[in-house]
């Protein structure tokens, strides 16, 4: 889930899924190559799965309004995911 409206000064990032060893580093490192600064960040781990939350930021220190940029963020995670259910079938 991405969101700018839980936030009037960052964009929101809700990341659930099943856990695996590098997970938050892939995550990082993915908003990171996307551009976005991490201001906060709430990281949870409920037995296999994992809610992360983000509140990021561009490199402007502006929320993210650009759908476009919304979406590519949004694959890129999810291809995070998708890549490791892959590699665990």
């Amino acid at each position: 889930m991405l969101s700018n409206k839980i936030s009037t000064t960052h964009t929101v990032i809700e990341v659930n899924g099943r856990d695996f060893p590098g997970l938050l580093h892939k995550i990082t490192a993915c908003l990171a190559s996307r551009g976005l600064q991490i201001q906060t960040a709430s990281v949870s781990t409920y037995g296999e799965r994992v809610v992360d939350v983000f509140y990021v930021k561009d490199i402007f220190g502006l929320q993210i309004h650009n759908e476009g940029r919304l979406q590519d963020i949004r694959q890129r995670l999810l291809q995070i995911f998708d890549s490791a259910n892959e590699a665990a079938a």
